[in-house]
């Protein structure tokens, strides 16, 4: 498969899951949602997976949960968040 066909791949699963997660998040307190501490772990899932979140490998479903939870958790911040050529706002 080729490297587009992979970020298209990426890009496709991403806008399914991070509205669903987005959903998911949005009855609680935004403290919560952006808590340090989530925000920390979330990061060493995404370090532990790395690349096999676009290559495969055996941490690549977790690493594509983290990316997806860590999008949706950004996309409460003013403005949203910009990752791979996609924007995800939970605002209004």
């Amino acid at each position: 498969m080729s490297e587009s066909s992979k970020l298209s791949l990426l890009q496709a699963t991403l806008s399914v899951a991070v509205p669903m997660r987005i959903e998911a998040l949005r009855r609680r307190p935004l403290a919560e949602i952006l808590d340090p501490e989530a925000l920390r772990s979330i990061q060493h899932g995404l370090a532990e997976a790395r690349e096999e979140v676009l290559y495969g490998g055996r941490c690549g479903a977790a690493g594509f949960n983290a990316l997806a939870d860590a999008v949706a958790r950004l996309a409460f911040l003013p403005g949203g968040i910009g990752v791979l050529g996609m924007h995800f706002s939970a605002g209004p």
